[in-house]
């Protein structure tokens, strides 16, 4: 691995990224290889790259309440009472083009160039866009990888407390 210092100007926006203080700060790197995964956080946009990926695994569990209650009552209803408009039966093919077109507009305007147009097209898929987006960042750099699972299992910790913490009034 060759030792990359990071300029002034990275290292402000360092200080100022989630993930980069995380690697700075977890205590299993070395100097050398936190160097490398900050420098590599930051060219790759990788901080809003898992931002818009956890954003995309919520939005995923909302439509799944939507496809797995809404959706069936609306057949159920159109094909059981006699005499019923089939419109209705519009509003899946409705859902499904206007949730894949607020996906793309999010992806686009959070991530800009940091995806290609091929992955932001895929990640708008239903239940894969997490997927879809973080593939690219796992393959090729294990370290990279590795930091980026601790990160995520992290934050997935503060959310927990989070949400428990507001249950218990904490």
């Amino acid at each position: 691995m060759n030792t990359i210092e990071l300029s002034y100007e990275e290292k402000c926006a360092c200080s100022n990224d989630r993930f980069c203080l995380f690697v700075k700060h977890y205590g299993t790197f070395s100097e050398e290889e936190v160097n490398h995964l900050q420098a590599a956080i930051l060219n790759k946009k990788l901080s809003r790259v898992l931002y818009v990926s956890s954003i995309l695994a919520v939005w995923s569990m909302l439509a799944a309440w939507v496809d797995a209650v809404i959706l069936p009552f609306i057949v159920i209803y159109t094909i059981a009472l006699p005499g019923a408009e089939y419109y209705p039966l519009l509003f899946p093919v409705f859902w499904t083009v206007v949730n894949a077109v607020l996906k793309f507009i999010f992806i686009h305007q959070r991530l800009g160039r940091a995806v290609t147009l091929r992955d932001n097209l895929l990640a708008v898929l239903p239940y894969a866009g997490a997927a879809i987006l973080l593939k690219n960042w796992f393959v090729g750099d294990p370290l990279l990888r590795k930091a980026s699972l601790a990160y995520i299992a992290h934050q997935k910790k503060l959310a927990v407390r989070k949400v428990t913490g507001f249950f218990t009034g904490k």
